[in-house]
């Protein structure tokens, strides 16, 4: 072998050494959070732990508990609630804002065997039984289900967005229209698929009426979404017993006017 022929030999050696080294390196994990902004790459990471490195990054209290379960998950700059809704999946949260700024996050979908929520300004109920249902991962595999958007809502969540996106924006959209498509998409999937429907009622029925008319209340993006979103599934929810859920949230809703 020549030598010029040997030495560029060599030098593609190292190369293919080097690059094969660094793609066994794997990524550090990573969580940050600023202007509103939530990233995320993690790789089989504890799910309380991952909640825990959120919290810090976000100043937020977190109440109630998750399920024990690695994750791994790579997103960057998302909205916080989105973020959040793509790494629960079934496990369902409430965010509370105060002076534009996430305050708490309350963790509502863990049965009666989890921690409950508390809130100084409601009088709590005991919850009732959980559902029969299937385990977490098939639950939030089915609130992982895309559906399909157009209008106002799409220019929010896009063109195809998970059914557990959707859910969150019945309440937390701050424009009526945007609202009002996402009503009709979620109970639109509720009729076409029913696990939808079950998979909602089951991260609904642990907490208090009471309690989740409050979060459901003070995560509204705007005044009366969440009697809106309560009236629509009392109304045409394909569930009876998510009828019945939903008619006693409202009632509550009802008795305590917005502060």
């Amino acid at each position: 072998m020549r030598p010029g022929t040997w030495l560029a030999a060599a030098v593609i050696v190292i190369v293919a050494c080097v690059c094969g080294a660094e793609a066994q390196t794997p990524r550090p994990d990573l969580v940050e959070y600023s202007d509103g902004r939530l990233t995320v790459s993690v790789t089989a990471m504890p799910l309380d732990r991952l909640i825990a490195e959120i919290a810090a990054a976000t100043s937020v209290v977190v109440r109630g508990s998750v399920t024990t379960r690695a994750v791994t998950i790579d997103f960057t700059r998302i909205k916080l609630a989105d973020g959040l809704t793509r790494i629960f999946g079934a496990e369902s949260f409430m965010l509370t804002y105060a002076d534009g700024q996430p305050r708490t996050m309350t963790l509502l979908g863990q049965g009666t065997g989890g921690t409950m929520p508390s809130s100084p300004a409601v009088a709590l109920g005991a919850p009732t039984p959980k559902p029969p249902l299937a385990d977490e991962e098939e639950k939030a595999a089915i609130l992982q289900r895309p559906v399909t958007l157009s209008g106002p809502l799409s220019n929010a969540l896009g063109t195809r967005a998970p059914i557990g996106s959707v859910l969150h924006a019945t309440v937390q959209q701050g424009d009526a229209d945007a609202r009002a498509g996402a009503r009709d998409a979620v109970l639109g999937a509720m009729v076409s698929d029913p696990e939808i429907a079950t998979a909602y009622l089951s991260t609904l029925t642990p907490v208090a009426d009471a309690v989740l008319a409050d979060m459901l209340r003070t995560s509204s993006g705007a005044d009366g979404a969440a009697e809106e979103w309560m009236t629509a599934l009392v109304t045409r929810a394909p569930n009876e017993a998510l009828r019945q859920k939903a008619a006693a949230v409202l009632a509550v809703l009802q008795a305590t006017p917005e502060r």
